[in-house]
């Protein structure tokens, strides 16, 4: 994992979509953030995801009870204290990766 830090910060006030998943994907894969879209701009960005994980081999596994305990990193999701939805990366239980430029 090499961490990438997200481009734009999430403001809806001004039409600005965050891309803090799509850093942390890069992350995961350690790939350059200009290399992936932000998925989540595109009305059917799972099916989007799922096709870009595809060219590198991977998939994505949804799971509200915890990562399996083969997965060395893994991305949380959930509210930030900015009081918005956000995403980071953990390993064995703690975020080794805030994508967020604060």
């Amino acid at each position: 994992m090499i961490p990438v830090m997200q481009l734009n910060r999430h403001d809806p006030k001004n039409g600005v979509i965050g891309d803090c998943f799509r850093a942390c994907i890069c992350s995961l894969l350690e790939i350059d953030i200009h290399e992936a879209p932000n998925f989540v701009e595109d009305p059917d960005w799972p099916k989007q995801l799922y096709n870009f994980l595809g060219r590198y081999g991977c998939v994505l596994e949804w799971n509200e009870t915890g990562p399996p305990e083969e997965i060395e990193y893994y991305i949380v999701q959930g509210i930030s204290p900015r009081g918005v939805n956000h995403s980071v990366i953990f390993k064995d239980g703690k975020m080794v990766h805030d994508p967020h430029p604060d």
